[in-house]
């Protein structure tokens, strides 16, 4: 009497850091490797951005929203966005000033920016509201 046939079933897999990515199939029982490939991430970041653009766009609202869109990006579309608070309070928290290394100087200058933004903002609502009336 023969024997039965095993059916395999495969999964695809991707295992990725800062340097390489093995992607390939493993035996979805057994979690055995089929086949697989190690990329350095390089090559995969150069070919997903080769034909790709990086758009970011100020909303009236304050949100920083960025996508990115291009012949590569046909399948995948990224998007995402940020309120412009969110982002200051990200980029003055302790840790990442440790990590940045800001000095006084630089802090002092990015409040004298932000200032002027609400400065603008501000001019721009009485604008608005000298039309409105």
């Amino acid at each position: 009497m023969p024997a039965e046939p095993v059916a395999s079933a495969f999964g695809a897999f991707a295992k990725c850091d800062q340097i390489t990515a093995n992607v390939g199939y493993r035996d979805v029982s057994t979690g055995q490797v089929v086949a697989s490939i190690e990329i350095p991430a390089q090559v995969i970041e150069r070919a997903v951005l080769e034909n790709a653009s990086v758009e970011i766009t100020l909303l009236s609202d304050g949100e920083i929203a960025s996508a990115v869109t291009g012949s590569a990006c046909d399948c995948f579309s990224a998007k995402t966005s940020v309120s412009v608070d969110h982002l200051v309070d990200a980029f003055v928290s302790n840790n990442n000033l440790h990590k940045e290394e800001a000095t006084e100087t630089e802090l002092r200058t990015l409040l004298g920016r932000l200032q002027k933004s609400v400065q603008a903002v501000e001019r721009t609502i009485r604008l608005i509201e000298g039309t409105a009336k």
